[in-house]
């Protein structure tokens, strides 16, 4: 056990520089080096062909590049912040829902996609752009009627 004290007291050091060059702290260079050390004492004598002090300092190495592939796996599966939608966001699409499919795709080709109101007209089968002004009226009207309706069911 003297000659793991030694060689904990001996490594640890470079161990620790090492690893606060390569962007980590002391807690990470400890965990990373007692996961070295496990590994180390597991192997045969035999097996290891540099000295006790080089295969420390590379299997350190090892675990933290390992930790920092899985780090950056995990960003890269992480979800996007703008995945959920916002729950007032989440409020005005039921009230757009309620309105119907009919108005909610005439206010989004109007309001998300700019359409001009003729072209609008010609996509959505109306007379003329004074029916396309109406019916995007009278569904804002029932947007607002259910937002309307809501709000007084939430103060209740």
């Amino acid at each position: 056990m003297e000659d793991i004290t030694a060689l904990y007291r001996d490594t640890f050091p470079h161990v620790a520089r090492i690893i606060k060059q390569l962007g980590g702290d002391l807690d990470l260079a400890k965990d990373l080096f007692h996961d070295a050390m496990i590994i180390y004492m597991e192997k045969k004598p035999s097996e290891i062909r540099v000295s006790a002090k080089a295969y420390l300092i590379g299997i350190t190495r090892i675990l933290w590049l390992k930790r920092q592939k899985l780090r950056i796996r995990e960003e890269q599966l992480s979800v996007p912040e703008d995945f959920y939608v916002p729950e007032e966001q989440q409020s005005l699409l039921a009230h757009l829902r309620a309105a119907g499919e009919k108005c909610m795709q005439l206010l989004q080709a109007f309001y998300y996609e700019q359409m001009d109101l003729q072209e609008m007209a010609n996509t959505f089968h109306y007379s003329s752009v004074r029916s396309v002004t109406v019916q995007k009226h009278k569904c804002l009207e029932k947007v607002r009627a259910t937002v309307k309706n809501a709000t007084l069911y939430e103060l209740n």
